[in-house]
Order: C-alpha cells, then structure tokens, then sequence
C-alpha cells in the first residue's frame, strides 16, 4: 500500500481514488480575497473551521490576517488548540458535565470562548470556572431570526443574560453573537441581502441596548460567507465568521460571489453501461447530497475544460450517488469518458464532505505538493 507522503509530485491522475484535493491556486486566491475585504472594511475575520476542519488551513487564514478561528464543537476546539491556535470560538453552547469539563481545560491552553443563551448553563460554566481556576470568555447568543439557538434578540432577557454574564465571578462576559442560517445561501442576492440587513438590524439593535446599559460590549460576532459583506457594512458587528469560502462547494458556487471551487473529490470511471451513462467510484461515501449532487468536472484538453458545452451547461452530470457508485449521465449524445479515466466532483455542500475524509491532498499545477491531515474529522463532541 502506498502511503499518502509516497504521493508527493506524482500527477493528480495517479493519485488512488476516491480522494479529497484542494486548488492551493484556488484556495490561497480565497483566502487573499476575503482578507483584503476585510482589512479594507477595517473588520475582523474569525473563519469557520467546520468548513475545512484543517488546521494547515487555519494557519494560512491565520497568517492572512484572521484574528482567531471558530468552531462548532469542543472537539474540534481541542484540535485547533493542538494545532498552536490561541483564539478560539465555539460558536455553540457548551452543555453537559463532560463537555464542560474539556471546555475548562481549554482554557488553560488558550484564549476559548463559548456561546450562551441561557441562565442555567452560565451558572453552570461559571462553577465549573472557578473550580478548575480558570476564566473563559462568553458571548450571549440572540436569535436574529434563524430561530435555533439564541436567546430573543428583543426580549429583555437578552440583556438580563448579557447582565448575569457580566456579573460572573469567572467568566469573561465579551460581547454578542447571532447568526442568520436561514438566509445566508439563498440564490437570489436581493433576497438573501434584504433578510441579511433584517437580521443584522436586529442585532444592531440588541447590541445598541447592552451598551445603553452600561455593559462593556468587545465582540458582536455574526454571519457567513453567503452575506460577508453586507456585515462588514454595520458598526455594530465587529467580526464575522465565514467558513465555506476557503474551499467552495456548488452550493455557495451558485451564489456568484466571486471564489473559486477550490475543494473536488477525485474520482476514476469504473463502468461504462451505455454510452451516455458513466459510473464512478466516488458515492455517498466519498460526497455528500444534502445541498445537491455535486458538479463534475472534466480533465482539461489545450486548456479547454471539457466539462462544459458551448453555453456553458454541464454535459456530464450526476444523478444519483448510491453508497460507492457516482452515476453520471451526458446530456446531448454520448460521452467521451473510457474505464479507468479519472475526473473531479465539485461537492454540493462541502462541510459534510470534508467530514468523511482523514486526508485532504493539496495540489497546485496538476501535481501533489502537500497531504494534509483532516484532524478535526469526527469530532461531533
């Protein structure tokens, strides 16, 4: 068996499949782009690591002028913080004695903040502070409108809370966060610009009445890549949590906001039952459904990416993935594709799709340079 280091140099089409590559073209032109829009914004970029789950990836945001990481779960905190990663957020609430305990551990190890959004789990947190010595940063989580988790945005126990916070004898109250999943990937820009405004008018406004209260208010954290640049437009927020921009999926692709598809899963043609039909190795094991089949994206000839016809309209696309098998169909006569050919997938939601992997291989110039552990795989807890 080869091992993933062997591959260093060799060709992408020699590379064993199915496999997770990333663009390093495409993905440093993204992670160039968002940093200069938030340095000319004069905001702060926290990027979210559930997208990529890579700490290779972390640092190069990092170094791009990122001022810390966020995460979705303590496991995947623990992972950054192995990693050297000193400023990290949970943008969750942290709840049960175990992931509590691990929480405090944390925070012996770095600068960790969580999510609240009630008085239960504060007392909680601020209990189980004192008794391992410690004093974690806290950021009251308000429901701006994706109606999950979050206290109401206007109810006063969105500033009772904020209060409790404050008052803490271990905690480190520093600010807010709300988040508008609901709107941040929808196709029409006009409407996912018009809910973004609603739900960050309502942020604004919560952190406009914590402030009024005398409360220090360091951090109002929101949003995603979908709507990144309507948040850098209000004062009140400060930074913003964007993840999926790094590596693109087809899902956000469709948004036109300007990146590159910068993850594939590569994948070889194993059967060729018609003409027009073409089974790969790559299926719900190797790529995620839940946001639509993914993209398939062909080997370039002379430059010219023969995934796409003159109107430039897939001509090989995938519809169904079983457990191992990709089943692609050609649009417009038959494909050119033989056994043993080897083409990409864009996956339609990238996150979920990181998941089921523990490499993700970096290539630039049609070539691998780098193999990249997927150290945050898994961590769910």
């Amino acid at each position: 068996m080869v091992s993933p280091g062997e591959y260093i140099g060799m060709p992408v089409a020699e590379i064993d499949t199915p496999a997770l590559l990333v663009d390093l073209d495409d993905l440093e032109f993204n992670i160039r782009k968002l940093a200069g829009h938030f340095e000319a914004a004069g905001k702060h970029l926290r990027p979210h690591t559930k997208s990529h789950k890579t700490p290779a990836i972390a640092h190069m945001q990092l170094q791009a002028g990122a001022i810390g990481v966020t995460c979705a779960k303590v496991g995947e905190a623990e992972v950054m913080a192995d990693a050297g990663i000193d400023d990290v957020l949970i943008a969750n609430e942290v709840v049960g004695r175990r992931k509590v305990e691990r929480l405090m551990a944390l925070a012996r190890r770095c600068d960790i903040m969580a999510a609240v959004d009630h008085p239960d789990n504060l007392a909680d947190l601020d209990a189980a502070a004192g008794a391992a010595g410690v004093s974690p940063r806290i950021l009251v989580e308000v429901n701006i409108g994706h109606n999950r988790c979050g206290v109401l945005s206007s109810s006063d126990q969105a500033l009772e809370l904020c209060r409790a916070a404050h008052r803490a004898e271990h905690l480190r109250f520093a600010g807010l966060m709300g988040y508008q999943g609901h709107i941040v990937a929808l196709e029409d820009a006009d409407e996912r610009e018009a809910g973004a405004r609603e739900c960050l008018q309502r942020l604004s406004d919560c952190a406009g009445r914590v402030k009024a209260d005398g409360l220090p208010l360091e951090i109002v954290s929101t949003s995603a890549t979908g709507d990144y640049y309507v948040s850098t437009t209000y004062d009140a927020v400060t930074e913003v949590q964007a993840g999926s921009y790094a590596l693109m999926d087809a899902a956000y692709g469709r948004l036109g906001l300007g990146f590159r598809n910068a993850m594939t899963v590569l994948t070889t043609v194993t059967s060729r039952p018609t003409p027009e039909q073409v089974i790969t190795d790559a299926g719900l094991k190797a790529a995620t459904p839940e946001h639509g089949f993914p993209l398939v994206k062909l080997p370039s000839r002379d430059g010219v990416e023969v995934g796409w016809d003159p109107q430039g309209l897939r001509h090989l696309e995938c519809e169904s993935l079983s457990e191992e098998h990709g089943r692609l169909r050609a649009k417009g006569g038959p494909c050119h594709l033989q056994c043993g050919d080897v083409i990409e997938f864009i996956p339609g939601h990238g996150c979920t799709t990181v998941n089921l992997y523990d490499e993700l291989y970096a290539v630039r110039g049609g070539r691998l340079e780098a193999v990249w552990p997927v150290a945050a795989r898994g961590k769910v807890r």
